[in-house]
């Protein structure tokens, strides 16, 4: 079956998947200790999402446009590199979809944190 049986099939939009909100990490999760995995679940819970609700990817240097096929609405990249210049800690449109890149978990201080809290108030609208 070809792309165009398969739409004439399913028309509805039932079958197409967003993703609300993805999460980049620069190493695999299990690698975080427990503060640190504390500390994203209150990140998210802060502007109101549910970890369970969450995309995650772990990948240390990343490429935008690879995240398009999980139509991703809002990306929070943490550690990361990207493919295209992002400022730290400011909520960026890119690849349509809004992008806050951070410090990994392990290196968020105070400052930080407050830093990261403003961008993410922006891109919640919290």
């Amino acid at each position: 079956m070809n792309h165009s049986t398969l739409s004439q099939l399913f028309q509805e939009d039932l079958y197409y998947y967003t993703t609300p909100v993805m999460v980049v990490l620069s190493k695999p999760w299990d690698s975080y200790n427990f503060e640190e995995q504390v500390l994203l679940q209150k990140i998210l819970t802060s502007v109101k999402v549910d970890m369970n609700s969450i995309q995650m990817v772990s990948q240390p240097s990343l490429n935008l446009h690879s995240l398009l096929p999980f139509s991703p609405a809002r990306v929070l990249i943490f550690g990361s590199e990207t493919d295209e210049e992002i400022a730290l800690y400011q909520s960026t449109p890119v690849q349509g979809f809004t992008v806050i890149r951070a410090d990994d978990l392990t290196q968020l201080d105070e400052g930080k944190k407050k830093n990261l809290w403003i961008a993410l108030r922006q891109m919640f609208g919290v």
